[in-house]
């Protein structure tokens, strides 16, 4: 018997967080999942804490609103403020940092490339974490002000994307040539993972995604809260275009939504 009822939520500033919706779909197939992207207001990675935060809140209580059991944040940039934002609010937030922290520490690697927002890569929160756990590991960060935008609007124009990916990670291996790991800490990066291994095939990349969709896993295991046996749906709300989001559902092969729908935040 399930303690807790309702949809997974999952929300994002983009459609970046569709990446950690497919990998909750894939290992959690009976969960309905409720999408929330705010592209509208994207890319949060330029913005101060301040408006994050309240951009954020926002989406949570829309959220909370329809009765989610758990909200992941897939944004990199929102969930270094998750202690901010977790007393607010009454259901389960979980972050994608700390799962991805983890999985390096977890997995022995001793230098490892950031590339993300730049306020997720000034805030030190993957740092923080990951020397936590192991404190010889070194992390070797680049922002970028352009890739999250770029790769939201959702027409993915080649050239754009790659000159800015060859920018930030030639800048972290300058600093640090024996790089061999970068994590894409930041959810619109997976949707063009090719072009990064295009632009730099000897790297091996991170994915946060399934780190982050194996801890709601947990969370809902702990708490005897699985879904039921039966095909989960999956739905999207977004400040912006909804046809981007399905579009880029299509590009990453996830489930086609039952409904995308443009909402007001």
């Amino acid at each position: 018997m399930s303690i807790l009822k309702g949809s997974i939520g999952v929300m994002d500033s983009g459609i970046g967080g569709l990446t950690v919706a497919k990998e909750i779909q894939r290992i959690l197939p009976h969960e309905d999942i409720l999408y929330i992207g705010d592209s509208a207001n994207c890319p949060y990675g330029n913005r101060t804490a301040h408006e994050i935060a309240e951009l954020s809140r926002n989406m949570l209580r829309y959220l909370g609103e329809r009765g989610v059991k758990v909200v992941a944040i897939a944004c990199n940039t929102i969930s270094t403020l998750v202690d901010v934002l977790t007393p607010d609010f009454d259901f389960k937030i979980v972050g994608i940092v700390a799962p991805s922290a983890a999985y390096v520490a977890r997995s022995g690697i001793k230098r490892v490339g950031l590339v993300a927002t730049e306020f997720t890569v000034a805030t030190g929160n993957y740092d923080k974490l990951i020397h936590q756990l192991d404190p010889t590991v070194q992390v070797t960060g680049k922002g970028s002000p352009l890739l999250a935008g770029l790769v939201d609007r959702g027409d993915f124009n080649q050239q754009e994307i790659n000159t800015e990916i060859r920018t930030q990670i030639n800048y972290i291996l300058s600093k640090d040539s024996e790089i061999q790991h970068i994590i894409l800490g930041c959810t619109h990066y997976p949707i063009i993972e090719a072009n990064f291994r295009e632009c730099f095939p000897e790297i091996t990349y991170i994915n946060p995604a399934l780190e982050q969709a194996n801890a709601v896993r947990s969370y809902l295991e702990e708490n005897n809260s699985l879904g039921e046996e039966k095909e989960g749906s999956f739905t999207i709300c977004t400040s912006g275009d909804p046809e981007v989001y399905v579009q880029v559902a299509k590009r990453i092969r996830m489930k086609e939504p039952s409904s995308a729908i443009h909402i007001a935040l």
